[in-house]
């Protein structure tokens, strides 16, 4: 399906917002594995960042008009009928999930089947998240039959004749929250249903199992999937923490995102693979120095920071300076950083916080509010000043959100300052020990 004029030029308006502003890089990989336009295709991707996710795959089609659907959540249907309207315009159709929506309201998936059903009969692309939910932890959750049951059903009612694919997609963030991170988006070989199709006519259920398990295996092998839920407090502490460390051990880099990535799988699969003593003791001894982190409010890089009251002043003096500008700046920027926020916090889910902090200012108020910063300073300067400003407004933003996390980098190094008290040393001197331990004994247990 191609969207019209509005459809390419919002989306480009989006792919702006989102290459540029919501993320500091955005990795798009193996794209060539995406079909070509007239081939169904089923996209089934991990559940990392709601309506985040699908953005990314929507963006990572060749060719602006391009347009495919996206299965979601339902009950972010209800939360306007702006909203509502702005998300079918995108393409998404409601998913009702017997977990959250009831069952009672799952024979409505009917007109979402449907739909895709014509679409996929039309060549077009659906994508579905198999989970059916989402979470805050890197892992791959358990997979509903729904997508591989979407799949064999438009072949069916095409008589077979129709090769469909499945996509398997992987999405990963290097922070789920807040603005200027990274993420990538990683595409599988496509997998042809052709070879199933006499399987599915005989044993249906035998056929859908094992296409569901190609696919979970093609996006596992992707993504960073800690399974070990018992211990993924753990786990994660040690990958944020000293995956740099292991990739320094194997001498592989660790720049980049995907970089990262790739070391990460490696260092928790390694992790896994540890005798069980081995591995509890060392997810013990992890915890207590996480705990204590905590409760200090410190954290490891923190440890290993080196700061003075000369660099804190140094700081503090340019912050100063600046001040005048990030004031300035405030404007509209403040309300476009909390709007969404506000939002977020009514729907009660935090996994949502990126999807409401793109949408609702890509829709709504970023328009709205370059309109009003046009007529104020056309009406109190010129209409040549009114169009600088305008087209400053991007800049003013990123010096805005860059200003704000100095600020929070300055209230780290004071409160790291205040543990050089000779009441407080003893606790960051013992909690630097116990981090260098703790390195010291990965490197033991990994070292080559």
């Amino acid at each position: 399906m191609k969207g019209g004029l509005y459809y390419i030029v919002f989306k480009e308006f989006i792919r702006f917002l989102f290459n540029h502003f919501l993320y500091r890089k955005v990795h798009y990989i193996r794209t060539e594995n995406i079909l070509p336009d007239g081939t169904p295709q089923v996209i089934a991707s991990n559940h990392q960042n709601c309506l985040v996710d699908a953005i990314a795959v929507m963006l990572s089609f060749k060719g602006a008009g391009r347009k495919p659907r996206f299965w979601a959540r339902a009950d972010i249907f209800a939360v306007s009928k702006l909203l509502e309207k702005y998300l079918r315009f995108l393409g998404v159709m409601p998913a009702f999930r017997m977990n959250f929506e009831g069952l009672d309201n799952v024979g409505k998936n009917r007109a979402s089947f449907e739909d895709s059903f014509h679409l996929l009969n039309h060549g077009q692309s659906v994508m579905i998240f198999p989970e059916a939910g989402h979470q805050d932890k890197r892992y791959l959750g358990h997979f509903t039959a729904g997508y591989t049951t979407m799949a064999f059903q438009a072949a069916e009612k095409s008589g077979f004749e129709k090769e469909i694919f499945i996509l398997p997609v992987a999405n990963h963030y290097s922070n789920y929250f807040g603005m200027r991170r990274e993420m990538c988006v990683m595409f599988s070989s496509p997998i042809s249903l052709k070879p199933y199709y006499e399987l599915y006519k005989e044993k249906p259920r035998t056929a859908m199992r094992q296409v569901n398990s190609a696919v979970r295996e093609a996006i596992s092998s992707m993504m960073l999937d800690i399974q070990d839920l018992d211990n993924y407090s753990a786990i994660d502490f040690l990958r944020v923490n000293y995956g740099k460390n292991f990739a320094r051990l194997h001498k592989k880099e660790y720049g980049s995102l995907p970089q990262k990535l790739e070391v990460e799988k490696e260092f928790v699969s390694a992790l896994a693979n540890l005798e069980d003593g081995t591995r509890e003791s060392l997810y013990a001894q992890t915890e207590n120095l996480r705990a204590e982190l905590e409760k200090n409010r410190l954290k490891v890089k923190s440890l290993r920071k080196k700061v003075s009251w000369s660099s804190a002043i140094l700081k503090i003096v340019g912050m100063i300076l600046l001040l005048p500008v990030w004031i300035f700046s405030l404007w509209p920027n403040f309300l476009l950083y909390n709007i969404p926020k506000r939002l977020t916090k009514r729907v009660g889910d935090k996994m949502l916080s990126s999807s409401f902090l793109l949408g609702v200012n890509a829709v709504i108020a970023i328009p709205l509010f370059a309109v009003i910063s046009f007529a104020m300073v056309w009406w109190l300067l010129t209409i040549y000043m009114a169009v600088f400003y305008v087209l400053m407004m991007p800049l003013l933003a990123l010096f805005c959100w860059y200003y704000t996390e100095w600020f929070d980098s300055l209230k780290e190094d004071l409160r790291l300052l205040g543990f050089y008290k000779k009441s407080k040393i003893a606790i960051l001197q013992l909690l630097r020990k116990e981090s260098e331990k703790l390195e010291d004994r990965l490197w033991s247990l990994f070292k080559i």
